[in-house]
């Protein structure tokens, strides 16, 4: 298993996908990848996808967050507690 902590202020909205699912229900997508990166922060570097265009011209996206792997009987460790509890309009998108 392996779980993510994502900082969603840092997300690009100019790169979500908005589609209509076969059934005619929208959905907003936001493609994400992890990059290996073994550091004190986790064992994934968490950035948002990029086309094969922006790849070749070596954009660098910022790191919106890490990933770990955890094994099976073995706790995650949690995530620091948040300030306040995001609802509505603190959602950032």
């Amino acid at each position: 298993m392996i779980t993510l902590s994502i900082d969603l202020k840092k997300l690009d909205k100019s790169r979500f996908k908005e589609i209509t699912r076969k059934s005619g229900e929208p959905a907003l997508f936001c493609d994400l990848i992890l990059i290996e990166s073994q550091s004190d922060y986790g064992d994934y570097m968490v950035k948002q996808s990029m086309s094969k265009e922006e790849r070749e011209n070596n954009l660098q996206l910022p790191i919106i967050g890490n990933g770990k792997i955890v094994k099976r009987g073995e706790p995650a460790k949690a995530n620091p507690p948040a300030s306040k509890e995001l609802t509505g309009d603190d959602i950032p998108f």
